[in-house]
Formats: structure tokens, C-alpha cells, sequence
């Protein structure tokens, strides 16, 4: 189903013309979440983003659906029960964008250890149980030796040995993405670039709807909902203090930080979760992507802007030393840093935490005077079940105005927007089938792979587009993705494109470099921009580059 910038056109006029039930403000993966739960329940919403789908926390994770493991570590076991059977429950919907896999936790005896040899063992085993495993994929510990052949160059000094445990890989962008997605084709309302600059009020001072401002044209107008939710993750507090009553502010944002080297300059067969060896109770990840490894995360209180939180000489210098005390002979540098990202986590502020790792990723919902809905905290992990949470919240409100009541509307098997694999086929097998589809239509096999694996069965779409191409200056593989993100994702600009549609700007930041002026040129003429336009995007594109590539490090 087409969602691009023309029915985005066609969205905002209904969206001004239309009483909802439900107005969503926030396109990340809490506000898709409960957009697709509204779509399930057969609801009348609309959902806004100030900036692009993904753009905020949801593109800017560690790139995985995990169950938080170190929040075993903090006796948060309530939490992880919760969460870690998502995992799977997340794969089975977007099978292409969530794999499983066995991560390695390398276990040592030294100052400030996470884990012992004893304490990962219970750890892993509760994990496990938690989530009900299956007995293929079970953890299990491996020799020193074993460890050492797993992660060449890993610090030898107090490895004891290491855990073989089940989390999953994954996308955020594009789980964010396909989510909208299948909220649009249930009829959910969906605008990017839509910004939410005030509140509408009824004669009781409650909240009936939002004056919206479409951020590409300038032009104001409103939507009228009879619950507004505000899913809008750091920026949670700054649209609660729109409102016209005082609340205290309840977020408390910390920054992650994540780093990008060639997959050479430190070579790992699989996803690593350590602790840092700083004695500093932290845990990175360190991450295979393609041809490309990256490292992170920090976790530091933040004050600032939310829009780019920057990364700092602080923060780059913490990560390196962090992974070359991990690997001591890997002895990277910045120059070694090809690309980086940052971004806040929404938590809520607690009583008695002590710092900023031991605050909980406990979601909460809360209603303000004045009727406004706000869902805040949380992980990517388990925004279904926040989305569940909060309708409880939503229904509650719809029944005390409307007496209407909704279908139940479960998502746990709604098959995300190219999820729908055909039944007792896995991914591989879907994969191998379909690769010569891609051929014949001159795609080489690995082109053929990529993309299937990135679209799932939505690549079927993507090969039939090859009639509508102009087939002039951009290699095939790159101009297919395009048109489709530009007929089936509502891209709107070059960045749209190059870090949420694509990864490209992140994990091969030298093909944006080498295609950028031919790319700006095809969105030009399929969006009609002016010159201004198009300079403008371009600037935008040159300034993201310059960001993401870490120059204002390197000066």
C-alpha cells in the first residue's frame, strides 16, 4: 500500500477535516506501537512526528531487542520476565528485521567484575527461564581457550571463560519503519513532519485536540481527538509543559553513545557483552554489522538539546579506552572512527537512584488534568506491551466520553509490514528462494540477498519496480531502494533516506559520499523541489555527513 508524500498530503487534510478517537504525538517505536495497536482495535487515529519516523531515540539504540540481561545484576527480575519473552515475539512478526542469535558474555576475575564464574551461571540460567528458551538455543559456557578463538584479541589476563546465550539483532530504524507501516495499512492515520505546537481545550479546560504545524510548509492547523496520547519519549515533559497547567518534569534523560570501526580493525565472530574492565560497573556491547564492528554504550545523565545530542572528546575517549582496555591489541584511535551516534534514553526520574545505570527501564502511563495521556520510560524491547499498558489507560478515557467500546485487537500476531513469511518457511529459506527473482531482474545474488533480507516479503514490491525506473545514473540495487522508499516509507529528504530507510550513512558512509549529488537530483525530480529546495536538502545531507563522520572531533 502506497505511503508516501502524496498520501501524506491526503493524511493532513483528514487529520484537519476528521474527529478522532485517538491522537498520537511521537513517530518512534512507542508512539508506531501503539499506532499499530489503534489500527488492531479498528480506532479512528491519526499519529504526528515532529521530524522524521525513527528520528529521535528509535534510530539511535544499540541495534538489538534484547531482555537486559545486567538488570538480572540489579535484581530487576520483574522486568526482565516481562520483556524477554518479547524477544521472540517480536522476531515471529518482523522475522527479516529481528534474528536471534547466541551472544557471548566473556566472564573474568577481576576488580568490579559483573559477573562471576558462579553469578553468570545463575544469571544466564534465569535468563533463560525467564523466557522459556528452547533447548537448542539454551545457554551455555565455553573454554578460555574456546573464547579466545570466538574473540581474537580479547584481553587473555583473568579470562575465565565465557557464556554462549540467546538475544536478538535488529534494526530500530527499520522495526519503527515497518510498524508504521502496518498501522497504515490498518488505516491509521500517519504524518511525518507534523509538529505539535499547542493544545486545544473544551469549556472544562481538558484537552479535546492539538494545533498542529506542518514542518515542510509552514501551515497551521488542528486536529480534533478525543484522547490525546503523548508518546514523545525525551521530549515527554517539554509537550506536558504546553499544557496550560504546571507538572513537575518526570524525565530524565541519559545519552548513549556508539562508535563504527572497519570490521579489520577489530574482527569479532558475534555480538559481545562486557564488562568495560574500568572498574566503573558498565557493561558495552561490541558488534559485527556487515564489513563493519561497533562498540557502545555509554550511559551518562544528559542536559542539553534533544534534537543531536553531541558526542564529545569525553565520550569518544571513554569508549576507546574502554574497548582497548577489552582488546589491548586492537590499540584504536579516533582516527580508526569512521562514523558514531548518539541518543537519549527516555527514563523517568526515581527516588533513590544512585546514578544513571541504576535507574529502572520501567515504562509508566499517567493522565494529567487536563486529559492528556503520557506514556514515558521504557524499552524498545517491550514498546507492544507498553502500547497494551497504555490502552488500558486510552479505553478508559474513550468509555467515560463515549460509552463506545473497541474489538480486543491483539498485536502479538499481527505480522509487521513485510513480516509475513509463507507458513513453516523460515527467513533463510524465503531468502534462497527469492534470489533469483532479484537476478533476473539484474540484480546480482548478493545485491538479490541483500535486499530481501532488508524488505522481507515487502522485496517483492521492491523487484516489481524495476518498469518504473529510470535506469540512468544510480546502480540498480540503490535506485530500487529509493523508488521504494519514496512510493512505500514516505522519505521526504536525503537523510530520510540514507540513515532511516537505508543504513548506509551509518555502516558505509563512503557510498552516501560517492551518490549523494546523483540521489538529491532523483528526490528533486520525483518530489518537484525548487532550486532553494534542493539546496537546502543538500546542505542538510553535507551537514549529517559531517556529524555522523565525527568531524568536529577531528579538528
Amino acid at each position: 500500500m502506497e505511503f508516501s508524500s502524496k498520501t501524506r498530503t491526503e493524511v493532513i487534510k483528514k487529520l484537519a477535516s476528521e474527529q478522532l478517537d485517538l491522537l498520537i504525538i511521537g513517530g518512534g517505536i512507542t508512539g508506531a506501537g501503539l499506532a499499530l495497536q489503534a489500527g488492531a482495535k479498528e480506532m479512528n487515529a491519526g499519529l504526528i512526528e515532529m521530524q522524521d519516523f525513527a528520528a529521535g531515540t528509535s534510530s539511535r539504540s544499540t541495534k538489538l531487542v534484547h531482555g537486559g540481561l545486567r538488570y538480572l545484576k540489579q535484581f530487576e527480575v520483574e522486568l526482565v520476565a516481562e520483556i524477554v519473552k518479547e524477544r521472540k515475539v517480536i522476531s515471529n512478526n518482523a522475522p527479516h528485521i529481528v534474528q536471534p542469535e547466541k551472544m557471548l558474555l566473556p566472564v573474568y576475575e577481576e576488580e568490579g567484575a559483573s559477573f562471576t564464574a558462579f553469578s553468570a551461571d545463575i544469571a544466564l540460567d534465569l535468563y533463560d527461564r525467564l523466557a522459556e528458551v528452547e533447548d537448542n538455543w539454551s545457554y551455555h559456557f565455553i573454554s578460555r581457550d574456546e573464547v579466545l578463538k570466538e574473540a581474537p584479541g580479547i584481553k587473555e589476563e583473568g579470562l575465565i571463560n565465557g557464556g554462549l546465550y540467546l538475544d536478538y539483532i535488529n534494526d530500530d530504524a527499520r522495526l519503527t519503519i515497518e510498524t508504521i507501516k502496518k498501522a497504515h495499512e490498518l488505516g491509521v492515520l500517519l504524518a511525518n513532519y507534523v509538529k505539535a505546537i499547542d493544545f486545544i481545550y473544551d469549556q472544562n479546560d481538558h484537552i479535546i485536540g492539538v494545533l498542529a504545524e506542518d514542518i515542510l510548509t509552514q501551515e497551521t492547523f488542528n486536529v480534533y481527538a478525543k484522547v490525546v496520547v503523548n508518546a514523545t519519549g525525551p521530549w515527554s515533559d517539554k509537550l506536558r509543559n504546553l499544557q496550560n497547567i504546571l507538572e513537575d518534569e518526570r524525565m530524565y534523560p541519559t545519552k548513549g553513545v556508539h562508535l563504527v570501526v572497519a570490521e579489520e580493525k577489530l574482527p569479532v565472530k558475534r555480538t559481545i557483552y562486557t564488562d568495560t574492565g574500568l572498574a566503573d560497573e558498565r557493561m558495552i556491547f561490541i558488534i559485527p554489522r556487515g564489513n563493519k564492528t561497533y562498540f557502545g554504550t555509554t550511559d551518562t545523565p544528559y542536559e542539553g538539546e534533544l534534537l543531536d545530542p553531541p558526542i564529545t572528546q569525553e565520550d569518544m575517549a571513554y569508549l576507546l579506552e574502554a574497548v582497548n582496555h577489552r582488546f589491548p591489541k586492537a590499540h584504536l584511535t579516533i582516527e580508526d572512527i569512521e562514523t558514531g551516534w548518539s541518543g537519549l534514553r527516555p527514563l523517568i526520574l526515581e527516588e533513590g537512584a544512585t546514578d544513571s545505570s541504576s535507574i529502572s527501564r520501567k515504562h509508566d502511563v499517567f493522565v494529567s488534568e487536563t486529559g492528556l495521556v503520557t506514556i514515558a520510560g521504557g524499552k524498545l524491547t517491550d514498546y507492544r506491551l507498553m502500547a497494551e499498558d497504555t490502552f488500558m489507560t486510552i479505553e478508559d478515557e474513550l468509555k467515560m466520553k463515549t460509552g463506545k467500546s473497541y474489538p480486543e485487537g491483539k498485536t502479538e500476531n499481527i505480522s509487521l509490514s513485510g513480516g509475513n513469511l509463507p507458513q513453516n518457511t523460515t527467513l533463510k529459506e524465503y531468502i534462497q528462494k527469492n534470489i533469483p527473482k532479484g537476478t533476473e531482474i539484474g540484480l546480482t545474488e548478493t545485491e538479490s540477498k541483500y535486499l530481501i533480507h532488508w524488505y522481507g516479503t515487502n522485496t517483492e514490491i521492491v523487484f516489481s519496480l524495476i518498469d518504473e525506473l529510470e535506469r540512468k545514473d544510480l546502480p540498480l540495487s540503490l535506485e530500487l531502494t529509493l523508488r521504494y522508499a519514496l512510493e512505500y516509507e514516505s522519505v521526504l529528504s536525503p537523510v530520510d533516506f540514507f540513515l532511516r530507510r537505508t543504513d548506509l550513512l551509518l555502516f558505509s558512509s563512503e557510498t552516501v559520499n560517492q551518490w549523494k549529488d546523483v540521489v538529491i537530483d532523483y528526490m528533486a525530480r520525483y518530489l518537484k523541489w525548487s532550486d532553494r529546495e534542493k539546496e537546502n536538502y543538500l546542505k542538510q545531507l553535507e551537514e549529517e555527513i559531517s556529524h555522523i563522520q565525527l568531524k568536529h572531533l577531528r579538528e
